[in-house]
């Protein structure tokens, strides 16, 4: 063999190994990549300083960014950008869509290597110019997440060669993928120590609200009380009470507040507090209504109320004297089983005006009337063609019921609701309340 095709052998073999190194490198550096990505905090923020600082030490650069797409504005906003101005750059910069080499990258969703930014029209020199760092070679790839671009990365200027170059697009692209992956866990973390930090509140909430309701009936002689509360979420907006006033009379109270969750639960309970309070201020329905109202307008948030019946029971007058306060009015039941409506509710929920009046009405207390107190969960419940339950088939029930005490109507109406949406509870709280006397 010649000495120069033995010198050609050689080269050959030299390119062909150093190749292969490169290739190792390349390997091992995804792997040490794999290994602190894994190991890394689950603090997004950290997180994310931690890769660029490796993706410089990877990509051997000068500097490098990383940003975000920002649904909103659709633009790139930074997220990390290290470097000597790279804190500079991230306070002040944000890029369009296409603008520039990272927009470019961006919009196309393609990688990209500029081995020299004075000859391509694509780079974006303001922030050079306002930093006065000097950008030579970029290289920027593409971040997705389950396909589809959520941001980009990118290095620039290269320490130990002129330029990058295509050859270096796998390797970046490579860590772009295993970020990714990072950033996907890491939101899928925090997305389940939200979870289990809002059931925690849940609880919270439902032992409050759940020791707030009345645990018992009342023992009041010639009344009879029976009472159910289902929440269809962990805590609900629905309420009952039982409010004691002097002389030989009790008031009956059941509201529903608008929305649902933590904040219904929380208006449930200045609700009800409210009202124990006022009543040992005056015993007229309305008037405690009235005042109920006016201090939770300041109360209400986001647009938030609650619509309240109270029925006042006077066992010395024999009366009924109930104030509704745009609620479903309560059914009243004689003892010749005859079913009727007290009355269509006249005033708006509590929480809506500020000064608003409300008005109440009496009627006689006969032997034998049961009183039935309902919220919307009830007439509202869907069977699986979508019909609703409604008023016309509740009054139907109770006409069929043969009811001797509150307690078998309320669980008479129940287990007809329940039959009717197939043991499915939908979307709202239910409540009943029954007095008999």
């Amino acid at each position: 063999m010649q000495d120069s095709d033995l010198k050609k052998t050689v080269a050959k073999l030299t390119r062909k190994c150093t190749i292969q190194q490169k290739k190792l490198k390349n390997l091992k550096d995804l792997i040490r990549i794999n290994k602190i990505i894994n190991s890394a905090s689950l603090d997004e923020a950290k997180l994310l300083k931690n890769i660029m600082k490796t993706a410089e030490n990877v990509m051997q650069a000068q500097a490098s960014s990383l940003m975000m797409i920002d649904k909103e504005t659709n633009e790139l906003v930074y997220k990390v950008a290290l470097g000597s101005k790279g804190k500079y750059i991230k306070e002040r910069f944000r890029l369009k869509m296409g603008q520039g080499v990272s927009g470019w990258v961006a919009q196309n969703e393609k990688p990209l290597v500029v081995p020299d930014v004075t000859k391509d029209d694509r780079f974006y020199s303001k922030p050079d110019e306002a930093s006065g760092f000097v950008s030579r070679s970029i290289i920027c790839v593409p971040l997705k997440m389950h396909n589809k671009t959520i941001g980009i990365l990118q290095a620039i200027n290269p320490i130990n060669k002129k330029s990058f170059s295509k050859r270096d697009i796998p390797l970046f692209t490579a860590f772009a993928e295993q970020v990714a992956v990072a950033i996907d866990n890491v939101k899928v973390h925090n997305y389940r120590m939200t979870e289990q930090r809002l059931q925690s509140e849940l609880e919270v909430a439902k032992t409050i609200q759940t020791n707030l309701l009345p645990r018992k009936m009342p023992s009041i002689k010639g009344l009879q009380f029976a009472a159910t509360n289902i929440s269809a979420r962990s805590v609900g907006g629905d309420l009952f009470d039982f409010v004691f006033f002097k002389g030989n009379r009790v008031g009956v109270v059941i509201g529903d507040v608008s929305g649902k969750g933590i904040p219904a639960a929380l208006f449930m309970v200045a609700t009800i507090t409210n009202l124990r309070f006022l009543a040992n201020t005056t015993d007229d329905p309305a008037t405690i209504l009235t005042k109920v109202n006016r201090l939770l307008f300041k109360e209400s948030s986001f647009g938030m109320f609650v619509t309240v019946v109270l029925m006042l029971f006077d066992l010395d007058k024999k009366s009924v004297t109930y104030a509704n306060a745009g609620h479903i009015p309560p059914i009243l039941v004689n003892k010749n089983k005859k079913v009727k409506e007290l009355g269509r509710a006249k005033s708006p929920p509590i929480g809506i005006i500020k000064d608003m009046k409300y008005y109440q009405q009496e009627i006689p207390l006969k032997d034998g009337d049961t009183f039935l107190m309902y919220t919307d969960g009830i007439t509202e419940a869907r069977n699986s063609h979508k019909t609703e339950y409604g008023t016309k088939r509740l009054i139907g029930t109770i006409r069929k019921t043969d009811f001797d005490s509150p307690k078998q109507l309320i669980d008479s109406v129940y287990q007809s609701v329940k039959i009717f949406s197939n043991g499915k509870q939908q979307h709202d709280d239910i409540t009943l309340v029954s007095v008999g006397y």
